[in-house]
Parts: structure tokens; C-alpha cells; sequence
């Protein structure tokens, strides 16, 4: 009897310690959970606890019933899947075990159902964690309705933007071919120089440098042609600025030098740039109690005679270069642009006159090909630079001079921007 009743005590003290075991366990659970509790309540954001095993929701602070619109009571008698909508059960189960696979997860394509119907975007973010002696979802979850709507105005905005962007990209790419349809063609220019090229390069769509041609007969005599005499006459013009505003100044150039063949005064370059600054002058400022423009151009002018081999050249802070044999001789032109300067401060332009063999060739130009920064120390490339360039390639077929000025550009000017419009003109005789 002793043995048996030695057995029992010791199993009544078993149960005993395991039941005190239990109790405090019991008690140390609750002490966390209510740490947990305290802790959750002063966080902004909704929190849910969620049972993996059935989805069943454990836990929810303040926020979480504030937003969903349901007291505690209530709310810890429904599942994750009670506050998603039934069109989205399939999604809300592969979430819950994509999370339970990867420990974790952020989304935000659930939106929460609150208690009236009331669809909530919200972004959550999901991790399984040890809660209570339980694995469960922790849940995290912020409105983002605000957001959205911003997102959404934001779009929109950018949308109407994008579809003004693209109007005015079209609008000014048929600018681009109104600007080429009145260039003149390269194969009207080479009727008159049946060897030469033309490199353009404007920076924008739209250009301020243009090129310009025309044949005529002389109507008086002069040391370039006796009257009657045919002169081929070529221009290369640089306007103020480029993009839209360069190119509007050089549709106003391009009919004033449209209007010089009709001028009898007009028979040689220089006269030519007298005649453009007056003109581009009245033209620009005939409302200067309204706005002033200071906006000119810098040009040359070059009118060859094909019979007496005269080449007269005139040039408006721009220079020709002429090459004979491997000496190239430059030709400045004047200090003084088109269009600023006043007519008692404006001198009137010089004439260079050269006789030219066969062989020779000029080249004239718009400044952006010089000013173009590049190069291993990303300086300009510079005239003395674009000398020594003209001189190594000059005795090239002129298109393939052509290609060899596009390929030193660009290899030149690397990942740059371009900074001008580009304009060249080779001419051999």
C-alpha cells in the first residue's frame, strides 16, 4: 500500500507541477499579448493578425477598425477573406500562401471591403511571425486611396502634356520640311558647281543656319562681269539662336535675299549684305514702340562668273576659305552682323575678289562645326583645328568629303550635346 500511495503522490505532483507549468505559461502569454496589444494600439497604419491555418483574423488595432468599420468583437469573428471581395477569393488565397512560402510579401492588388461595401486600395505588406505560441501573418496595411488619385491627376496631367509635346513635335516637324522644300536642291546647285557638297547638321528639328543660290545676269559692268553676263551666286547665313526662333529669323532672310535679284543696285556681295542689313533693319523693327528684336544673322555671299573665273566674296562675321594646291588663304569678312547695327554705324561691306583656277577649292561655313565642344579634353574644336582638317581631306571626291566632316564631327563632339546648327559648303572649280 505504501508503494502504490508513493506512486500516486508522485504522479498528483506531476500533474501538479504541469498544471502550475501551464499556468504560468498561460499567464506569460497573456502578458505578452497585451504588450503586443499596447504596442500595436500606437501604430498608425492597420494591423491585422491572421491565423495561417484558416485565415481566420487573431488580431486588429484601432486603425484596423477604424478603416474596415468594424468594432473588435466583430471583427475577430471574420477571416482575411471576409474583408476581400468575392471577386478576388482566388487572389486572396494565393497571396496567404505566397506568404506563408516566402515569409514574406508586399502588394497592393487586395483591396480591403470595409463593413459598408466601401472599396479601400490599400498596399500591404505581409510576414509570417511567431504570435502567442501560434505561426501567424502579420499584416500591414496603408490607405492608399489618396495616393491614387494623386497617381491617377498626375497621369492625366502627363498625358495631356505628352499629347502637347507630341502636337508640337509634329507641328514643328512640318516646319522642318517647309524649311527644306525652300532650301535649294543640291542637284539646282550643282548645275551651277557640278562639284561640290553640302553638310547640314541643325541641332533642332527646325534650323537658324540656311543656304541659298541663285543665278543671274549682271546689269552693269564691274570688275566681276560686264552686263548681261551670268553670275552664280551662293550664301551660307547664320540667324540668331536656332530651333524655332533661328528658324523663323531665316525664312525672314531667305526672302530678303529672295528680293536682292530684283534690286538693280544690288551687283556684287558686298552689295548683297548692304542690302540685307537695311532690309532685315526696317523689317525686323517696324513696330519699336511695341518690341524691340535684336535678333541679325552673320553671312557670306560668293557670286563666281564662270567665263572670266572672278570670284567675288563679301562676308558678315563669317570667313571663306580657299584652298589652291595644299595653301589655304583665308578671307575675312566684316566685323558687323546683318541686322544689328544701325545704318549710321554700319560700314559698308568689302568685296574680295580672287581669280580662281581650275582645281582650287572654297569652303564656307556657319561656326558651329568650330564651337563644337568634344575631344579627349572636351574643348572646342576651333578654326585652326578645322584649317588643318579642310587641308588633309581637300583633294577627296567632294561627297566623300562630305562624309569625312560628318564622321570628325560626331567623333569629335563624342556624347556632347550639339551645341549650334551646323552648316558647310565645299566648292571645287
Amino acid at each position: 500500500m505504501n508503494s502504490i500511495s508513493n506512486i500516486i503522490f508522485i504522479v498528483s505532483g506531476v500533474f501538479a507541477a504541469f498544471a502550475i507549468f501551464q499556468l504560468a505559461r498561460s499567464l506569460k502569454l497573456k502578458k505578452e499579448n497585451k504588450s503586443y496589444e499596447q504596442l500595436f494600439q500606437h501604430i498608425n497604419d492597420t494591423l491585422l493578425l491572421i491565423d495561417i491555418i484558416d485565415g481566420k483574423i487573431m488580431y486588429a488595432n484601432e486603425a484596423a477598425q477604424k478603416m474596415l468599420g468594424y468594432p473588435l468583437a466583430e471583427l475577430t469573428n471574420k477571416t482575411i477573406f471576409n474583408i476581400h471581395s468575392k471577386e478576388q477569393l482566388a487572389r486572396s488565397s494565393e497571396v496567404i500562401a505566397t506568404v506563408y512560402e516566402k515569409k514574406g510579401l508586399i502588394y497592393t492588388d487586395l483591396p480591403f471591403i470595409s463593413a459598408s461595401g466601401e472599396r479601400i486600395d490599400v498596399e500591404c505588406s505581409a510576414k509570417v511571425e511567431d504570435f502567442a505560441g501560434k505561426v501567424v501573418i502579420f499584416i500591414s496595411a496603408r490607405d492608399i486611396r489618396e495616393r491614387l488619385h494623386m497617381q491617377a491627376q498626375i497621369k492625366k496631367q502627363s498625358d495631356i502634356i505628352e499629347q502637347k509635346n507630341k502636337d508640337l513635335i509634329d507641328s514643328i516637324t512640318y516646319a522642318k520640311n517647309i524649311q527644306h522644300a525652300i532650301l535649294p536642291s543640291l542637284s539646282s546647285m550643282q548645275q551651277s558647281f557640278p562639284e561640290m557638297f553640302v553638310l547640314y547638321k541643325p541641332k533642332d528639328i527646325v534650323s537658324g543656319d540656311f543656304y541659298w543660290h541663285t543665278s543671274v545676269k549682271s546689269s552693269v559692268n564691274n570688275g566681276l562681269a560686264s552686263t548681261g553676263a551670268k553670275l552664280d551666286v551662293i550664301s551660307v547665313v547664320d540667324c540668331t539662336g536656332h530651333g524655332v526662333p533661328g528658324a523663323f529669323m531665316s525664312l525672314v532672310g531667305y526672302t530678303i535675299l529672295n528680293q536682292t535679284v530684283n534690286s538693280p543696285e544690288v551687283n556684287t556681295p558686298g552689295a548683297v549684305l548692304d542690302y540685307m542689313n537695311r532690309e532685315v533693319v526696317q523689317t525686323l523693327n517696324k513696330k519699336m514702340d511695341e518690341i524691340v528684336i535684336n535678333d541679325g544673322m552673320d553671312m557670306s555671299v560668293c557670286a563666281f562668273n564662270p567665263q572670266t573665273m572672278k570670284l567675288n566674296y563679301a562676308g558678315a562675321n563669317h570667313v571663306m576659305y580657299h584652298i589652291r594646291g595644299n595653301v589655304l588663304t583665308s578671307y575675312d569678312g566684316d566685323k558687323q552682323a546683318i541686322g544689328l547695327q544701325s545704318q549710321d554705324q554700319l560700314k559698308p561691306f568689302t568685296n574680295h575678289e580672287l581669280t580662281i583656277q581650275k582645281g582650287d577649292v572654297i569652303y564656307m561655313f556657319t561656326d558651329g562645326f568650330e564651337d563644337q565642344f568634344g575631344g579627349d579634353r572636351n574643348k572646342k574644336y576651333m578654326s585652326s583645328r578645322f584649317k588643318e582638317y579642310l587641308l588633309s581631306i581637300h583633294s577627296h571626291e567632294m561627297p566623300e568629303q562630305q562624309k569625312m566632316l560628318e564622321k570628325e564631327f560626331l567623333g569629335w563632339k563624342r556624347n556632347n550635346e550639339q551645341l549650334d546648327d551646323v552648316l558647310v559648303i565645299g566648292i571645287r572649280f
